[in-house]
């Protein structure tokens, strides 16, 4: 399977922003930190970090069939570390932080220029995590939306049989864990975990595997979510099982806006909220018309539920949903 050639990869799917475009791909987005000034941004441009899913050399996160990739640039040299010679591609991973130290010679014994080595080993980025999304997840969105749209808004009904519960999971937990801001779970204990082990170290801008990392706490949880989102295409880690726990416990309502406030949306596409009554609801804005709710589910009925609701809720579920962004709203109005 061909990996992506892709750069820019968007930590909100451009085809989930897709709806709130018009036909040029332009967004109506409100920053937090000038609210209530509207400006026009491309979808294309925005929710994007560079190779912000691309594996490359010295992360953690690398395997062997990785670090074998990233370091055939050094296969035909012989390759000492602290003086002792290796072949081993994880070892050379895990000290590629010291590689200007490192002696390459060629078979002969003669030096090897290393400038142009570290040029090409950091050239090589592994890009399967960006394919998978595309190709299980992203790439079907827009159809899974037309057969949303279809049978929902289509009803008379206040139920409808279950269609695409499983990728609606998947999707739904998928965005959760994949924004700005990931699952709330996660940047908790992360947050506490990463305090007791180490006191944070800001990382010079020319040493970061991303400019946007710019601690080694941020460089950590970075790897630990590569690591997990990984897993989660493979169909196994903690996103995976969180979304079987979901399609275990959980149903799924459609809420629809008739309007004249239609939904919005933000930089945290899927998020988790507690209601008034202190239960825990999750919700993701399907379209402007449409907002998909996680629901308690007792088992016995499979159905997803309809409600038309008013306006004063959408605008009070767009109340929530600007209190769960991380930086911006998307306007639907």
């Amino acid at each position: 399977m061909p990996e992506t050639q892709a750069k820019n990869h968007h930590l909100i799917p451009q085809t989930y922003m897709t709806p709130w475009a018009n036909h040029s791909g332009t967004l109506k987005v409100e920053f937090l930190s000038d609210p209530g000034n509207i400006v026009l941004r491309n979808k294309e441009k925005i929710a994007g970090i560079t190779d912000y899913y691309s594996i490359q050399a010295g992360m953690p996160v690398c395997s062997k069939a990785d670090t074998e990739r990233i370091f055939s640039a050094v296969s035909n040299y012989h390759v000492k570390i602290n003086g002792v010679p290796t072949t081993d591609t994880l070892k050379m991973n895990n000290n590629f932080h010291d590689f200007d130290n490192w002696e390459i010679t060629r078979q002969s014994g003669s030096p090897v220029s290393k400038r142009h080595i570290k040029q090409e080993i950091k050239q090589v980025k592994i890009k399967d995590i960006e394919t998978n999304w595309s190709i299980k997840y992203e790439n079907n969105w827009s159809s899974v939306i037309q057969e949303i749209e279809k049978k929902v808004l289509n009803t008379t009904g206040d139920q409808i049989p279950p269609f695409q519960k499983e990728y609606l999971m998947k999707f739904f937990v998928a965005l959760n864990w994949r924004g700005f801001h990931s699952n709330e779970h996660f940047e908790n204990a992360y947050r506490k975990i990463s305090a007791l082990l180490f006191d944070d170290i800001d990382i010079p801008f020319g040493e970061r595997d991303l400019p946007c990392l710019e601690t080694a706490h941020d460089e950590l949880r970075h790897d630990l979510l590569l690591r997990y989102y990984r897993q989660f295409l493979e169909d196994k880690g903690v996103i995976y099982e969180q979304v079987q726990k979901s399609l275990q416990y959980t149903g799924i309502s459609f809420l629809i806006s008739d309007g004249p406030t239609l939904f919005n949306a933000s930089d945290s596409p899927s998020f988790v909220f507690k209601r008034n009554d202190g239960t825990n609801q999750g919700i993701m804005p399907i379209t402007p018309r449409i907002l998909l709710v996680q629901r308690k589910w007792s088992g016995q009925n499979d159905s997803f539920y309809i409600h038309h609701i008013l306006d004063e809720e959408v605008q009070r579920y767009n109340a929530i949903i600007q209190g769960n962004a991380v930086s911006y709203i998307i306007h639907a109005n």
